[in-house]
């Protein structure tokens, strides 16, 4: 299947998707040819950040009429927006206990918080 087989009103019901997802979301869509099911390659980008998902052109079309499977698509489009997002980002290794326990371990004695402790009265 060629991307000129999408016809202008599956393009434009993509790009009504896409929009209710994200408005400042770049999208291409790229030939992914394939004898069994006839797909697309979606390629995502926003501010440096890239993904691309495969979308079956049945699934275009069904969305036309169908609610369901055009909340599927917004889903997995929304799925990919987030992966990109997150992916920019390292992980923590150090857990957060340990974080503070470093911190810590680099103030000096005055920073440090005292604990108060309760003195008995004299009677």
């Amino acid at each position: 299947m060629d991307v000129r087989a999408v016809s202008k009103e599956d393009e434009a019901r993509l790009r009504e998707i896409i929009r209710s997802v994200d408005k400042k979301l770049d999208y291409s869509l790229r030939d992914g040819s394939d004898a069994e099911a006839p797909h697309l390659t979606l390629h995502l980008a926003r501010q440096g950040w890239e993904g691309t998902m495969i979308l079956g052109i049945d699934d275009l079309r069904e969305a036309r009429t169908d609610l369901a499977c055009r909340n599927k698509i917004r889903q997995r489009i929304k799925r990919l927006r987030d992966h990109m997002w997150d992916s920019g980002f390292q992980k923590d290794v150090l857990g957060t206990l340990q974080a503070r326990m470093l911190k810590e371990s680099g103030r000096s004695e005055d920073d440090r918080k005292h604990q108060f402790v309760r003195r008995p009265t004299r009677r």
